[in-house]
């Protein structure tokens, strides 16, 4: 899917920080992945609030595209969407957005791995946790890719 065919659901607002910009104010594009992390997490939190502790999720494959500058006077926030949820990985779709403008500074895309903590290997997705992805999107992401 592409960015114009999602329908981001979860809006997270940045704080952004003195130490995540140069001396000229210009936010490195390595601190964007931070951001999208904290958005991810809430994400997370929102549309499987049951996860269970012995599973983690990990990253096993992340990608961006830097569309603009922003710098520390911007206001921003990390929109967010699953698009599809395989057997053991899902797909987030995330953008960078200026609040103000609505001007996308960044586009990512992240496959997440279910991780058994007990066994140490990659795990089938948990029912649960696809069951409250599907809602918070509002359609089955099995079937969409």
């Amino acid at each position: 899917k592409t960015m114009e065919e999602v329908t981001f659901h979860h809006r997270f607002p940045i704080q952004l920080r003195f130490f995540d910009a140069d001396q000229f104010g210009h936010v490195n594009n390595s601190i964007f992945f931070q951001y999208y992390d904290t958005a991810k997490m809430d994400y997370l939190h929102q549309a499987c609030p049951e996860m269970s502790i012995h599973y983690a999720i990990v990253v096993v494959h992340i990608e961006a595209d830097f569309l603009s500058q922003v710098h520390t006077d911007n206001h921003v926030e990390v929109q967010t969407a699953v698009t599809h949820i395989g057997n053991k990985s899902f797909t987030l779709l995330q953008r960078l957005v200026d609040s103000d403008s609505g001007e996308v500074k960044c586009v990512g895309k992240t496959i997440m791995v279910a991780y058994d903590l007990e066994k140490n290997e990659s795990a089938l997705i948990p029912q649960e946790w696809i069951d409250g992805m599907n809602k918070f999107e509002g359609k089955d992401l099995r079937t969409t890719e």
